[in-house]
């Protein structure tokens, strides 16, 4: 009897610290904001308003971000649902132009509103659960909605090409793409060829100061998810806008120092989406832009506000030799460069960036420049004929 009794105290024991050690194991439970706020956010939200971007300076992607707020100050009002920016936004008509997200994006579904309410009326806790707030359901997306990853090879080439490419955000398939370190070489025929794998992903283009014509905006009419069309500088006029068609998607279009005129004003306005459309230096009447301002939701940039006016111009830079420009190699180097100016930008070099052409070293002030100046070393060494 004595055996069995101390036997069973010490699988007592055992028990107890199995439980202890198998206890110590479990990790902590996610916090509510952790398991139901922040995937409402992240899929709904950081698109626009994360580490990417921060439209109106709002990013929600993390708990500081989200007390800090925005241009419009405190994103939420913790404990007062009706009281918080975010919550005002969300219930706005789909139509308004602060109903956030926008009309053209995946709208949150109702239970998803109903968790984010809860939430903030239980103080919008970053730690620990908020009794009675669990996953909300959501109905299955449209595959059509769903934008596939990039092709790697496409992106390789862009980027081979010195073409600037980046997703919107961390957690998005849509990309930014920009010609600028190309611009000058940019024509119809490469940025079609440089894009075609790519027509599902491109969300924002730039193509300023570009030789584009007709053959790029007609391109861009195919292009499903395009918000955003940058065209400044470019010699894009009435015709070649026309090839854009009444696009869906497009929200924001750039065409300041185009040739755009009267002509193109029922253009723009069968965009269906259009919101902000940037015209200075543009040959309109204003007729045409006050017929384009009574569009409500439409922001039009005209250069004619107040503030559009040019505060101050910096002066040129000046260069001096009374001081050596720093990291430069010792005079007398084979290896120093022969200028002192961007031969590309005619901004101050950084010696880190060169090419040598015709036995002389050149420097350029980034390292998107010596791949222009390989497209026509002649003309830039020209403007250096002989050395420092």
């Amino acid at each position: 009897m004595r055996l069995s009794a101390l036997a069973l105290v010490f699988s007592l024991a055992a028990a107890c610290q199995s439980g202890e050690t198998n206890a110590a194991l479990v990790p902590p439970r996610p916090s509510s904001y952790e398991s139901v706020i922040a995937p409402i956010l992240q899929q709904r939200c950081v698109g626009c308003h994360g580490a990417e971007r921060a439209k109106g300076g709002l990013r929600l992607h993390t708990p500081v971000a989200i007390r800090a707020g925005g241009a419009s100050g405190a994103s939420l009002v913790a404990g007062d649902p009706a009281s918080s920016e975010l919550v005002r936004r969300l219930h706005l008509p789909l139509a308004d132009e602060e109903h956030m997200p926008p009309d053209d994006k995946p709208q949150p579904e109702p239970t998803e509103i109903a968790a984010l309410e809860r939430w903030i009326a239980a103080g919008a806790p970053f730690e620990g659960e908020v009794e009675g707030l669990s996953v909300p359901a959501r109905k299955p997306q449209p595959a059509a909605s769903i934008v596939p990853p990039a092709d790697p090879a496409a992106l390789a080439r862009l980027r081979a090409e010195l073409v600037h490419v980046q997703p919107l955000s961390a957690a998005s398939t849509s990309l930014w793409i920009d010609f600028a370190a190309i611009a000058p070489r940019a024509q119809d025929a490469l940025v079609t060829e440089l894009l075609a794998a790519l027509r599902p992903q491109v969300a924002e283009l730039a193509l300023a100061r570009s030789p584009v014509g007709a053959g790029t905006l007609a391109f861009c009419a195919t292009l499903p998810g395009l918000t955003r069309l940058d065209l400044r500088d470019t010699k894009v006029g009435d015709v070649q806008l026309a090839r854009l068609g009444a696009h869906p998607r497009v929200e924001e279009l750039v065409l300041a120092r185009t040739a755009i005129t009267d002509a193109s004003v029922d253009q723009l306005l069968s965009l269906p989406k259009l919101r902000h459309v940037y015209l200075w230096g543009c040959a309109l009447s204003a007729e045409s832009v006050a017929r384009l301002r009574a569009r409500p939701g439409l922001a039009v940039d005209f250069g004619d506000t107040p503030d559009a006016a040019i505060a101050q111009v910096e002066d040129p830079p000046k260069f001096t030799s009374d001081l050596p420009i720093p990291d430069l190699p010792p005079a007398g180097d084979p290896n120093a460069p022969v200028n002192a100016a961007c031969p590309v930008t005619g901004s101050p070099i950084n010696p880190k960036y060169t090419r040598t052409f015709e036995g002389r070293v050149f420097a350029f002030c980034c390292p998107n420049c010596p791949g222009e100046f390989d497209s026509d070393p002649a003309k830039y060494a020209a403007k250096f004929p002989g050395s420092r």
